[in-house]
């Protein structure tokens, strides 16, 4: 059977392809027989791997801005919560910072130790009386609840004595302190056991004094720069041994040599009393 003129002309290419591929893979088989790989397999691999990767590329950017508009609202929305968590853990900081320093402060000015039984009432300052016309050095303490403090216990820091409560209304009172110019208490040097009367000094700081004065002092009483001074327990209100203060200057009257007085630096700093201890008189 003889074919047409068309009929040989659709078969010429279809048999030339066919022919191709032929050739193309009887070239393979013979490349792999040697473990190699074909020279058109190579350059199909050399031309169509950019092609490739470049079309994945395109594929990766086109599928994440679809996802990122598609989640652009919820995308937003997360964002808005995570900043106002950011902003509510910077507030947080800012409270736990500041605990911290008041729970510090309490450590170091009451000497607090938590393991340890407390019987003393720990207080807040929450006032100061200075009228300039009378001089008076007050503070106004709050205690915690379920805490009584009553009239005549004594005010002190770990660092020294304070005052004493003179008033006492719930949780509130008021302390009379040891810098106060109607303040007065028995006292004597660590060292020597010379005794005399602590009273404010006459120097003034805005209404608040900064140093104290004992005075009564015996003739030649032994005392020196240098000595810490404390409570002597004998003038009926503090017990013996509170710490007061530390001598700074001893001065002995030229025209009477049996006067001598003595300036102590107190070891409360009066001008930043936040916190103090409170404690209960038999």
């Amino acid at each position: 059977m003889r074919l047409d003129a068309t009929t040989r002309k659709t078969l010429k290419p279809l048999l030339l392809m066919a022919a191709v591929a032929m050739i193309f893979t009887i070239w393979q088989h013979a490349a792999w027989a040697r473990d190699r790989i074909s020279l058109p397999e190579y350059i199909c691999q050399t031309l169509g791997g950019p092609v490739m990767s470049a079309g994945a590329k395109i594929n990766e950017v086109v599928r994440d801005t679809g996802r990122s508009v598609f989640l652009a609202g919820s995308l937003a929305a997360e964002n808005r919560r995570l900043r106002q968590q950011r902003d509510e853990l910077i507030t947080d900081n800012i409270l736990l910072t500041e605990y911290f320093r008041q729970n510090k402060a309490i450590e170091d000015k009451l000497g607090f130790e938590p393991d340890q039984p407390v019987k003393d009432v720990p207080a807040r300052v929450v006032g100061r009386t200075s009228a300039s016309g009378e001089q008076r050095c007050r503070i106004h303490i709050q205690i915690p609840e379920n805490r009584e403090v009553h009239k005549g216990d004594i005010v002190r820091q770990a660092a020294g004595l304070v005052g004493r409560v003179i008033e006492a209304r719930g949780r509130l009172a008021l302390a009379l302190l040891i810098i106060d110019p109607e303040h007065g208490l028995g006292a004597r040097v660590q060292r020597s056991r010379a005794e005399g009367v602590i009273k404010p000094a006459r120097q003034w700081n805005e209404g608040w004094p900064d140093r104290l004065s004992m005075q009564y002092l015996r003739h030649h009483a032994d005392i020196r720069i240098g000595d810490v001074i404390i409570t002597s327990g004998q003038d009926g209100i503090y017990p013996a041994a509170i710490p007061v203060g530390v001598v700074e200057a001893v001065d002995v009257s030229a025209e009477q040599a049996q006067t001598v007085v003595a300036t102590v630096r107190p070891f409360v700093d009066f001008q930043r009393l936040e916190y103090v201890w409170v404690v209960p008189q038999p």
